[in-house]
């Protein structure tokens, strides 16, 4: 920041999670030396919906920050990259949701983007282009998705994501294997960067290896730091390759389930029918290296026993996955034709509640 010439910095964090981890007291002292005036907003939610981002917009627009940083977990860095463009846009926050909006609206100009750090081993925000933004109103997740909010740097530390609990452990490492692996089965991007597949494959081999440490001992900081290692590796991948039918379904599932054990366990049955491809199918067979098994239906198998060896809860337990809600989103997923048609298997739309009925009707019983 010295390089950069930053004379004031505002820095979002959520309300407990940097204080918890030591982020926040690591971050004080390590700008001591800069004599930098900061501001900080921690009024960040779990969920973070669209008043908490116009809140955060307002902060940015009174103090006029040189920098931004995000110090939290995904969802913080997600409300964090909203919130600074649209203090610098301009624009309304519902104008920026949908792809490539901001971008299409100023071409050419380059705006500030945030400091990454995070303090999960999930979501790989950090390295992206998405925000995922609560819409209360219709209740359900909106993404915004633009090169122009990827970050200007990312911070990894793996004493910061120590003191998660080991239900938020497991669920953003649940998180980042869908993105892996959602990116690795996605063979008609494979053209949009020759290194995603090898990102993918490596990300999922660390996460094989290091989430049953960390489960089983929190203070692992080897494993911690393979965790956050693949977790960020999940992002690159997704930022290339997009994800699947499981973040398709669960987007308004919030609240309900946290979303890396929703999108782990809709995974196989998204698998399973993305099996009907050829090509699906044998680089189904190239990741058995990782979790086992030398036919496409055994290596499913195999990442659902990892995921009980690992304790992953299953759909059932969730209460509010009910039968009114699986049809809801079963209908829904006509209305996003781009995830659709850009799935392993694209799904013709005319079939589309069909197909996602009979997957979520599968991971149900799973």
């Amino acid at each position: 920041m010295r390089q950069s010439d930053v004379r004031s910095l505002a820095v979002f964090t959520g309300r407990h999670s940097a204080d918890d981890s030591g982020a926040w007291g690591a971050l004080l002292r390590g700008l001591e030396t800069l004599d930098l005036p900061m501001a900080r907003f921690r009024e960040i939610p779990a969920e973070p919906d669209t008043a908490t981002v116009m809140a955060m917009t307002g902060f940015l627009r009174e103090i006029r920050p040189d920098a931004v940083m995000a110090l939290g977990g995904g969802s913080v860095l997600d409300a964090a990259k909203a919130a600074y463009i649209v203090a610098q846009s301009g624009l309304e926050l519902t104008d920026c949701f949908g792809g490539n909006r901001i971008g299409e609206r100023f071409p050419g100009r380059e705006f500030d983007r945030i400091i990454a750090i995070p303090t999960t081993s999930g979501t790989g925000s950090e390295v992206t282009q998405y925000a995922n933004i609560v819409n209360r109103a219709l209740e359900v997740k909106q993404l915004i998705s633009d090169p122009v909010l990827v970050p200007k740097l990312a911070v990894l530390r793996a004493q910061f994501t120590a003191s998660m609990p080991a239900a938020v452990t497991l669920a953003t490492g649940c998180d980042a294997l869908a993105h892996l692996l959602e990116g690795w089965l996605n063979v008609g991007q494979d053209a949009n960067r020759p290194e995603v597949n090898e990102w993918a494959r490596t990300g999922a081999a660390l996460i094989v290896a290091a989430l049953p440490r960390v489960l089983a001992d929190a203070a692992d900081m080897k494993a911690r730091e393979a965790m956050q290692l693949a977790a960020t590796l999940g992002g690159m991948t997704i930022r290339f390759k997009s994800t699947g039918l499981p973040h398709l379904a669960s987007f308004s599932w919030f609240g309900r389930i946290p979303h890396g054990v929703a999108v782990a366990r809709i995974l196989p049955a998204a698998w399973r029918y993305y099996l009907g491809s050829a090509k699906v199918a044998e680089r189904t067979r190239a990741i058995g290296a990782v979790f086992g098994g030398d036919t496409p239906e055994a290596v499913v198998a195999h990442y659902e026993a990892f995921l009980e060896r690992c304790g992953v809860p299953r759909l059932a337990d969730y209460p509010g996955l009910d039968a009114a809600l699986m049809a809801r989103t079963a209908r829904s997923a006509g209305s996003n034709r781009m995830k659709l048609e850009l799935a392993p298997r694209p799904v013709p739309l005319e079939r589309s509640e069909a197909v996602l009925s009979g997957i979520l009707e599968q991971a149900m019983r799973g």
